[in-house]
């Protein structure tokens, strides 16, 4: 009789922490995915800005975007001509948030020739509504 009296409350207790664990096991599970979602979401900021020629060199490709806490300016640099042109750095300004940007892209850029821009910054571009782009060009032959 006290047997039974002592296995009902221990019969109850292991259903009682079955039904945690599994409770557990759940949340765990399905709360992970949300929090990716919404941390991939916080970081889904990409602006695309209109070609740009200045000096005869075409800025194409114009992006700002965020990954892990920086942003990001990224754009093509493209000869239009059949000479090799020395150059400048780049200057790149952000209106709205009046921040200067500067980037090396080499001495020259060859005929018709492209270059990758790729200027990483902790300075906040979210609110970026137009650039502008300055180089100073040399022709070399």
């Amino acid at each position: 009789m006290e047997k039974e009296k002592l296995i009902k409350p221990i019969i109850i207790i292991l259903i009682i922490l079955l039904i945690l664990i599994v409770i557990g096991a759940i949340y765990s599970f399905s709360s992970k995915p949300q929090n990716t979602v919404s941390k991939s979401n916080e970081e889904l900021i990409h602006l695309k800005f209109d070609d740009i020629i200045k000096n005869n060199i075409l800025f194409s490709n114009i992006k700002i975007y965020k990954q892990n806490n920086y942003f990001y300016l990224t754009a093509t640099a493209t000869n239009m001509t059949s000479n090799i042109l020395k150059i400048s750095p780049v200057t790149i300004t952000l209106k709205n948030n009046n921040i200067t940007l500067t980037s090396y892209i080499g001495d020259e850029i060859s005929a018709e020739a492209s270059k990758n821009i790729v200027i990483k910054t902790n300075e906040d571009l979210k609110n970026t509504d137009d650039i502008d782009i300055n180089i100073t060009v040399q022709v070399q032959s």
